[in-house]
C-alpha cells in the first residue's frame, strides 16, 4: 500500500511521463510532495495555470503522446480553461489533474469549491472527481486511455484530504496500446480513383494530418500533375520551393493559389480537417480523405474516403500510372508557383533605413532558421503573415489552430525546447500576445531554455484593427501602450536588443540566433499591412 500522492507518482513514471506544467496551491501539497522527492519526472512550476495547460498542449502537439498539466481547486483550476480549450479544439491528448476540496466540502458553500465536472465537461472526452482512495489506479488508468486514444483532453479531480490516503492499487506497467486501424472501404478508393483519373485540372490541399505521409502526398501530387495548396499545419512537410508548391488557402494564402482554384476543376484534400470554404469556387467538386469521419466537410460536391492516407495513396498511385498527365496544366502551375515566389519578393523589398514591415520579418527570418527548427507562434497578424512570406524548408511551426488564442507562443516555445532541448526553436509573438504571459519569460529562465524569442511590436491588436476597420468599423481598443520589452527581459536575466530598421535586421537576427541564448528582439514594425485576401477571389466563392 502507498498514500495516492505516491501512486499517481509512481504511476506516470511507469507510463513514461517526464513533465508536468503546473501551478503550487494548496490542494496539490501531498501530491507536489511526492514529485520533490523523485527525479525522473520533471516539475515545471508556471506563473499562470493557463500557460501550464498551453504548455501541455504544444507538448501533447510535437509528441501525439498525452501531456500533463496540474492545478489547485477554485481559480487555478478555472485558469486552465482556455490552455485545455487549445488542446480540445486542436485534438491532442492532454491529462489535466486538479485538487478538489476535502471530501466532506463536496457541494457546500466552502471556500475556492466549484463543481469541476460541470467546468471541464464541455472540453474534455472524460472528467471525473476522486472521492475514495480505491478508485484512483482505474481512474489514472481511464483518463490516460481516453486522452491517448480520442485525442482529446482527460481530467481527474482528486480530493485534497484523498491524496494523503492509503490506496491498494497497484501500478499497471503500460498503457493500451493506441489504435489507429481504419477499415478503408475499398469500392469508396476505387470510385475516387475514377475523379483523379478524370481529372485534368487538379490541385491537392495538403493539411497537418498529412505531416507524417508527407514524402507519399508529394509524389502523389507529382504523379497526378497537381498544384500543391499546404494549410499551415502542413508548411515545411513540403518545402516551398517545390515548382508545384502554391502557397496557403485563407486570408493567409497566396494569390497564386486563388488564380490556380479559379481554373481548377478538382480539389483533393489530404488530412486537413478545416478548409475556408469562402475561399473555394462554388462549384469546385472536392474529394477529401480522413481518418475521421467527423472530419468530412459538409459540401455538396464532396465525396469522401474514409481512409488512413498510407492505405488509400498506394493504390491510387497505382490507378494513375493508366492516367495521361496535362502538361499544360503542370506547366501553368508551375508558372503559378513562379508568381508565388516573386508576390513575396515584391511585398518585402525594402530600403535598410525603412521601418520593418511584418512580411519582411517574416521573410528574412525563413532564410536564417535552421530547416528542422520549430517556430512557435502566437495569434495575430503575424501568424499570417508567416504563412504568406515564411518560405518553410523543413521547418514546423507550433500554433494553436482552431482555438486561436493569443497568448500561445512563449508556453509554446519553452515546451517546445523542453521536449526538444537539441533543436533551434524560435518564437514569434505579437506585443500584445506576449503581455498575456509575460511573466513566463522567468519560467524559461528558470527551465534554463534557451531560443530566440521575437517581438513583433506595432503597439497594436494589429488583426483585430485590420478586421474592424474591414467590417466599416473605426478602430476601437486596439492599441497599445507597451513597455520596454528589453528592459523587461534585462530585468529577468535575458539578453535583448531593439531591432528598428530593416538594415539592422539580417544581422540581429543571426547574432541572436548564434548564441545559444535565451534572447529577445524587440522588432518596431510598422503599423499593420495586411491586406485583404477575399476581395481578390476571381470566382464566385462559396457561402
Amino acid at each position: 500500500m502507498r498514500k495516492v500522492a505516491s501512486f499517481i507518482t509512481e504511476q506516470l513514471q511507469a507510463w513514461g511521463v517526464t513533465r508536468i506544467y503546473g501551478v503550487t496551491g494548496d490542494a496539490l501539497f501531498a501530491f507536489l510532495d511526492s514529485l520533490g522527492k523523485q527525479n525522473s519526472i520533471h516539475y515545471v512550476p508556471c506563473k499562470h495555470e493557463a500557460a501550464a495547460a498551453l504548455m501541455a498542449s504544444a507538448e501533447a502537439k510535437l509528441t501525439g503522446r498525452p501531456a500533463v498539466c496540474i492545478a489547485t481547486t477554485g481559480p487555478g483550476t478555472v485558469n486552465l480553461l482556455n490552455g485545455l480549450a487549445d488542446a480540445w479544439a486542436d485534438h491532442v491528448p492532454v491529462v489535466a489533474i486538479t485538487g478538489q476540496v476535502e471530501t466532506y466540502k463536496m457541494g457546500g458553500a466552502y471556500k475556492q469549491y466549484v463543481p469541476q465536472e460541470d467546468l471541464m465537461r464541455p472540453l474534455c472526452k472524460y472528467t471525473t472527481t476522486v472521492t475514495h482512495p480505491k478508485a484512483i489506479g482505474s481512474v489514472l488508468h481511464k483518463a490516460f486511455a481516453t486522452a491517448a486514444q480520442q485525442k482529446g483532453v482527460a481530467h481527474v479531480a482528486i480530493c485534497k484530504d484523498v491524496f494523503e490516503e492509503m490506496t491498494t492499487a497497484e501500478i499497471t506497467p503500460e498503457l493500451p496500446r493506441v489504435s489507429q486501424a481504419v477499415r478503408p472501404d475499398r469500392i469508396e478508393m476505387e470510385h475516387a480513383a475514377q475523379q483523379l483519373v478524370q481529372a485534368k485540372r487538379p490541385l491537392v490541399l495538403v493539411g497537418a494530418g498529412g505531416r507524417a505521409d508527407a514524402a507519399s502526398c508529394r509524389r502523389f501530387a507529382e504523379n497526378l500533375g497537381a498544384g500543391i495548396l499546404l494549410s499551415l499545419g502542413a508548411k515545411g512537410s513540403i518545402e516551398d520551393s517545390h515548382p508545384l508548391v502554391l502557397g496557403g488557402l485563407g486570408e493567409g494564402g497566396s494569390e497564386a493559389a486563388l488564380q490556380a482554384l479559379a481554373k481548377a476543376d478538382l480539389l483533393v484534400i489530404l488530412g486537413a480537417s478545416w478548409f475556408p470554404q469562402s475561399f473555394v469556387p462554388k462549384h469546385l467538386p472536392i474529394l477529401q480523405v480522413d481518418s475521421h469521419s467527423e472530419s468530412i466537410h459538409a459540401h455538396p460536391h464532396l465525396v469522401s474516403v474514409i481512409a488512413n492516407l498510407d492505405d488509400v495513396l498506394p493504390l491510387w498511385q497505382r490507378r494513375l500510372e493508366m492516367r495521361t498527365v496535362e502538361h499544360a496544366w503542370e506547366e501553368q502551375v508551375e508558372k503559378w508557383h513562379a508568381r508565388f515566389w516573386e508576390e513575396t519578393h515584391s511585398i518585402t523589398n525594402q530600403g535598410g533605413s525603412e521601418q520593418i514591415k511584418p512580411e519582411t520579418l517574416l521573410h528574412t527570418l525563413g532564410g536564417l532558421v535552421k530547416d528542422d527548427a520549430i517556430i512557435a507562434l502566437d495569434t495575430g497578424e503575424h501568424t499570417l503573415w508567416f504563412n504568406r512570406a515564411f518560405r518553410t524548408r523543413a521547418q514546423t511551426p507550433l500554433y494553436s489552430g482552431k482555438w486561436r488564442t493569443m497568448g500561445f507562443g512563449l508556453p509554446a516555445a519553452i515546451a517546445a525546447k523542453l521536449t526538444h532541448p537539441k533543436q533551434q526553436v524560435v518564437c514569434i509573438t505579437g506585443d500584445g500576445g506576449l503581455q498575456m504571459h509575460l511573466a513566463e519569460l522567468m519560467t524559461a529562465v528558470e527551465q534554463h531554455t534557451d531560443f530566440l524569442l521575437i517581438v513583433v511590436n506595432n503597439a497594436s491588436l494589429g488583426l483585430e484593427e485590420i478586421k474592424m476597420k474591414q467590417a466599416g468599423y473605426r478602430s476601437f481598443g486596439t492599441k497599445l501602450h507597451n513597455p520596454d520589452f528589453v528592459m523587461w527581459a534585462q530585468a529577468c536575466g535575458v539578453s535583448g536588443r531593439h531591432v528598428r530598421t530593416v538594415g539592422d535586421l539580417s544581422s540581429a537576427i543571426s547574432e541572436a540566433l548564434s548564441t545559444n541564448e535565451l534572447t529577445l528582439l524587440d522588432v518596431t514594425c510598422t503599423s499593420p499591412t495586411l491586406t485583404e485576401r477575399k476581395k481578390q477571389i476571381p470566382f464566385q466563392a462559396q457561402a
